[in-house]
């Protein structure tokens, strides 16, 4: 088990934890700017459940306590997420709405985040046992699907740019999957994800979605966005497509600063950094 970085430490810095299958990763950010930030990823053991990956990363981590940090933040990397308008939404019946969509393992608790800035909830589970661990770690952590801060913060970038068309799509592709987001003037028309395989399930997601919302491809805009190193690969194959289509990098779409020139931080994270900056 690998040991994180963590030599400096600062009680103005935020926490963020990113829980993935692939591997758990942890960024210390001072939103002031005094500090370095700070950033490493560990594996984690597939034959274990989340919990026991979470025990495990901690019992070699013991520094990573919730006293040493302003907040913690947590991202949970997962594809079983699904969006309701904010207006009909009523936490109580979270799981049921939950379940339209997903099945629900047992010892699972459904989790949701409001997001203002696109009037729609956000709902997703996560193992039980994992979210009360986590809670007895860092009182009072706030936990996000990893798909909330992409969604806010493209939801922002949309509203806040002047641009000839109002309905712009952006995909962005991991190791397993790509997810989908569609704003007309920062509003949603659609937000999935779909499992991918390869690079033809990813075009075919993007370009189906594309015939399904009849979009323009002479005048609507499509953004490859992540840093994933088959961007440009999977922006040359829509482009045949899809007339305006382009790849941006998170060093320029976030301004190059510290952050998004770090090595290996996932888009999600960088997304969530940049808005606690903004704050």
């Amino acid at each position: 088990m690998c040991v994180v970085n963590s030599t400096l430490y600062d009680k103005n810095q935020v926490l963020s934890i990113r829980l993935s299958a692939d591997g758990f990763s942890f960024s210390m950010f001072d939103p002031s700017g005094k500090q370095p930030f700070l950033y490493t990823s560990v594996p984690v053991d597939p034959s274990i459940s989340l919990t026991a990956n979470i025990k495990q990363t901690l019992a070699v981590n013991e520094d990573l306590h919730s006293e040493n940090f302003a907040r913690t933040i947590i991202l949970l990397d997962t594809p079983r997420w699904t969006v309701v308008p904010q207006n009909v939404f009523e936490e109580e019946q979270a799981e049921i709405l939950y379940k339209q969509c997903h099945n629900i393992t047992p010892g699972e608790k459904v989790l949701y985040n409001v997001s203002d800035c696109t009037n729609s909830v956000i709902l997703f589970a996560m193992e039980q046992v994992a979210w009360h661990l986590l809670q007895e770690l860092w009182p009072g952590a706030i936990v996000y699907a990893a798909i909330t801060p992409i969604v806010h913060h493209l939801a922002l970038k949309t509203k806040n740019t002047i641009s000839s068309t109002s309905r712009k799509v952006y995909v962005c592709q991991s190791r397993r999957a790509v997810d989908v987001v569609v704003l007309d003037h920062g509003m949603p028309l659609l937000l999935n994800t779909y499992q991918c395989r390869n690079m033809a399930d990813c075009c075919y997601y993007a370009l189906n979605m594309w015939k399904q919302l009849e979009l323009n491809q002479e005048t609507d805009e499509l953004y490859v966005i992540g840093g994933n190193p088959a961007n440009e690969e999977l922006s040359a194959t829509l482009r045949v497509f899809i007339k305006n289509t382009t790849v941006v990098s998170p060093v320029a779409e976030f301004n190059r600063s510290e952050v998004a020139a770090y090595d290996g931080v996932p888009y999600d994270m960088l997304t969530l950094l940049h808005s606690i900056r903004n704050l």
